[in-house]
């Protein structure tokens, strides 16, 4: 039986070739993977035949100690499930511990979004600021317009954008591709950005159809950390005292969708949810709105007429 991080090893690249697990999320259980890791070197538990029950219920109970939140918590036990079904399958380890283990019990927050007023003024920022303000104003518009996801918008690529037919191809979460809607407003802001700003940016002007949509000031693809820094800051120029991030952007796009009067299903096909319970989250807001359709269309809900 081998150490605990030729397992690792081991196990990561199944995930990838088996499971098709993006390179992020892979990344994501790669964190968790080691602090794990760090624990067991602090208990000096080398291999698998050293870990039992106890071991997962003492390490639990020291990220409880150490104010971990209870959604971090269950997203590690997750990865740990995950990793000793994989021992456990082929064979590596002949008790899985982790089966006698519940999944502590976690609040969901509500998503943070912006108010039509605010979206707005957040549009507005980027104007007058030159190749990269044109760039920034095509990507918020982007991500308002089609509520793509930060990692969505890094890996877009000029190819994917279908002007005449006003539609993206996105490939989403798990490599799955999906097409989006494109609204007359990114429309715009995408077409201007790529005629007159990526050519001043990159000094490219013909560039390949496979080449990125969005470049950083050096005409280089954009990262994820650089998105995110991009669109914090206007984010915080609009609403300094709100917790927002370019994530609240996606969760404005399906606020405003419902309260529009999509249907939940469809905004699930846009967001390219694969549970319809992780769009039911944004119902949170549309209380109101079911209520005054419940009122309009149920014959029994209508005000009685005296006989």
């Amino acid at each position: 039986m081998g150490n605990w991080q030729d397992l690792y090893d081991e196990y990561i690249i199944f995930l990838r070739t088996q499971k098709n697990l993006s390179e992020q999320t892979a990344l994501s259980y790669m964190s968790d993977l080691n602090h794990f890791q760090s624990y067991l070197e602090d208990k000096q538990i080398e291999t698998p035949e050293g870990f039992n029950i106890n071991t997962i219920r003492d390490y639990l109970a020291l990220l409880y100690k150490s104010g971990y939140a209870r959604s971090t918590i269950s997203r590690r036990l997750s990865c740990l499930r995950s990793l000793f079904r994989y021992l456990s399958q082929t064979g590596k380890i002949n008790n899985n511990p982790l089966t006698l283990i519940r999944t502590p019990k976690k609040g969901r927050p509500l998503p943070q979004f912006l108010y039509l007023a605010e979206v707005e003024k957040l549009l507005e920022q980027p104007k007058g600021k030159g190749a990269l303000g044109l760039r920034d104003q095509a990507m918020l518009e982007l991500f308002y317009s089609s509520g793509l996801r930060i990692g969505e918008i890094v890996q877009l690529n000029i190819i994917d954008i279908d002007f005449s037919g006003r539609v993206i191809r996105v490939r989403g979460k798990g490599r799955k591709e999906r097409i989006v809607p494109l609204g007359s407003y990114a429309c715009q802001a995408l077409l201007e950005y790529l005629q007159k700003a990526r050519p001043v940016i990159t000094e490219k002007r013909n560039p390949l159809p496979e080449e990125p949509c969005f470049v950083n000031s050096r005409g280089k693809r954009l990262t994820t950390r650089g998105v995110y820094g991009i669109i914090t800051k206007y984010l915080k120029e609009v609403a300094p005292f709100r917790n927002l991030t370019p994530h609240s952007l996606r969760h404005t796009f399906a606020t405003h969708l419902l309260e529009g009067g999509a249907d939940l299903r469809s905004v699930q096909e846009l967001l390219g949810h694969s549970r319809m319970s992780s769009t039911q989250i944004y119902t949170h807001i549309t209380g109101e709105r079911i209520r005054s359709v419940y009122q309009k269309a149920h014959p029994r809900a209508k005000e009685r007429e005296e006989k």
